[in-house]
């Protein structure tokens, strides 16, 4: 009968280390292994419990990955110390009938726990290169202590326990390792993603003229990666340190441009004021969210993202994002949000930059059209003094009457100058077209332009071959010709000979204008007709020949102008007699 249960016990043994098997290959959670491992042997060796410990071989320990018993609390202990301890140093098994004999068992558990610990087995886990993954061990066999044979039972498991869990450990090492690898694909698809943002925020910030267009274009790309509804970007004034919208995109973008919020006012207020970014997910908690914008505006805020702008240490304003479309706003949304803060910094420093430079040439042009102005009218001034001072002595009445009446033209003449001065800053086009006889034009003219030239010493040679009539507006032209002849005077400070002669050419009239000067710089000679180029004349403006050229091209004409070999500067201005309409 003995040997028949013996017999009976042996193939249950054996039944059950076939389904062990079978499910260590199966299970490929190392908790559901390690915990199904503990019940097989616990049953198989008929012990009251089992516990399994694996190793620590960072910190030199082991740890009760699985416990049996009533509050079982992990436990831990260095190599070396207890029986397991001293097992999963030295790698071999212990076997005690009696544990408290045997010096190597450490008690404190069992006072920890209240158990009683009589017989105990002990076995190491190896791996493949022979390492000690862990130690299985179990606690007093229910009729005794642990035979020979629950020892070679014991071992027998423990080799299929420990290519269990090295399978289970590489399993979790490749997945460990996938998701490492995904982590990593994700973080890297991140940065691509914001690299080409930037990118395309450099290429908006060079295309566009305005500090207002650069941040509209950088909030149109934050929006659209973040997916918002709405952005903004808030800038501090100086004066009362209030913020005001310089650019804003979304539904309600034009009403907020006009609205302006007292200093530290809002969530953004709060951000531009301390420095500090501010993500939140439910705005209706926070204390420093002004529900009544959203509710003036009828524009629910169900999240909002304020990131601060520093220029050089100071406090700027800020970039407010609001509504994140799916779910709130998170990490990766606040650092991209940075990142398109540092750009929106860039664009209000070059919006500033473009401010002051426009602002200086701006000065710089009303300070050299005044100039200009001033020395238009300084000729036609002069013959006034000369004529007023000339009436005051003259007693032949007909004689006065003829100078007040050269008087009042050059009156004339300031008021027609002034009109297209302010026509040529505009950009206006205007003829008054009539028949001008040029004989008559030039005999009027003679004395003035000779009074001119004198300033300087320069002899005007005048031949007028031209016979006809030519349709043309004549206070234009008498300003073209008095700015050449100005321009000339100006090229010979020391003297010299200025020739005007008119003559028929191809269905029109060419003036020919040459002076003894210098003549025209190389350098100067490309953007001779540009407004405010000189070429470094005493007086000069750079005014006189840019309008010289826009009166030539309002009359359908030419403007020639060549250095010629005999030295000095020589302009060719061609008009039609016949202007054709333009459509």
């Amino acid at each position: 009968m003995a040997t028949q249960a013996s017999a009976t016990r042996a193939e249950r043994h054996v039944q059950a280390m076939i389904e062990l098997g079978r499910s260590l290959t199966a299970v490929h959670d190392l908790d559901e292994l390690l915990r199904l491992v503990v019940e097989r042997v616990t049953e198989l060796l008929e012990a009251d419990r089992t516990t399994l410990f694996l190793v620590d071989g960072k910190r030199k320990e082991i740890w009760s990955k699985v416990a049996q018993g009533q509050s079982v609390k992990e436990i831990r202990m260095p190599l070396g110390r207890g029986v397991a301890g001293w097992v999963a140093q030295n790698g071999k098994s212990i076997n005690l009938r009696d544990a408290y004999k045997d010096e190597r068992f450490n008690p404190e558990v069992d006072l920890e726990s209240g158990y009683k610990t009589r017989s105990l087995i002990c076995i190491p886990l190896r791996g493949k290169s022979g390492d000690v993954l862990g130690v299985l061990q179990a606690l007093n066999k229910k009729d005794g202590y642990f035979s020979v044979d629950d020892e070679k039972m014991l071992e027998a498991i423990s080799s299929q326990v420990s290519v269990a869990i090295e399978n289970a450990q590489l399993v979790l090492s490749v997945l460990d390792k996938n998701l490492e690898l995904v982590e990593a694909q994700e973080a890297l698809a991140r940065r691509v993603h914001e690299q080409e943002i930037l990118l395309r925020l450099e290429a908006e910030i060079g295309s566009a003229l305005r500090a207002e267009d650069i941040l509209t274009r950088l909030l149109h790309q934050v929006v659209d990666a973040v997916g918002c509804e709405a952005g903004s970007v808030l800038q501090v004034t100086e004066e009362t340190g209030d913020l005001t919208f310089a650019a804003a995109v979304g539904e309600k973008e034009e009403a907020v441009k006009h609205l302006q919020l007292p200093r530290g006012a809002g969530v953004v207020g709060w951000v531009a004021e301390h420095g500090n970014s501010a993500l939140i997910n439910e705005p209706e908690r926070d204390p420093r969210h002004l529900k009544s914008i959203g509710k003036d505006l009828d524009f629910p805020i169900r999240n909002i993202l304020a990131v601060p702008l520093s220029l050089g240490g100071e406090r700027i304003g800020a970039l407010e994002l609001l509504n994140k479309k799916s779910g709130g706003f998170d990490a990766d949304d606040e650092k991209l949000a940075k990142l398109i803060a540092g750009r929106a910094v860039t664009a209000i420093q070059v919006g500033r930059q473009r401010r002051a430079v426009e602002l200086d040439a701006r000065l710089k042009s009303i300070g050299q059209a005044l100039s200009g102005v001033i020395h238009d009218f300084r000729t036609p001034m002069t013959i006034i003094s000369g004529y007023v001072q000339l009436m005051a002595m003259e007693e032949d009445k007909e004689k006065r009457s003829k100078q007040a009446e050269t008087t009042l033209r050059q009156f004339d003449f300031m008021n027609d100058m002034t009109r297209e001065l302010l026509a040529f800053a505009r950009g206006e086009s205007k003829l008054l077209l009539h028949k001008v006889y040029t004989n008559r034009l030039f005999k009027d003219l003679r004395e003035l332009l000779q009074r001119e030239l004198e300033l300087s010493g320069v002899e005007l040679h005048l031949d007028d071959v031209f016979e006809g009539v030519l349709r043309v507006d004549e206070n234009k032209l008498r300003r073209l010709i008095f700015n050449i002849t100005r321009n000339a005077r100006q090229a010979m400070p020391e003297g010299g000979d200025f020739t005007i002669r008119v003559e028929g050419q191809d269905n029109g009239v060419l003036f020919l204008f040459a002076d003894t000067g210098s003549g025209i710089p190389e350098e100067v000679s490309p953007r001779l007709f540009e407004s405010f180029v000189t070429s470094g004349k005493e007086g000069g403006t750079g005014l006189g020949l840019a309008v010289v050229k826009k009166i030539v091209d309002e009359h359908q004409g030419t403007i020639k102008v060549e250095n010629p070999p005999e030295g000095g500067a020589c302009f060719r201005i061609w008009f039609p007699s016949r202007m054709e309409k333009r459509s």
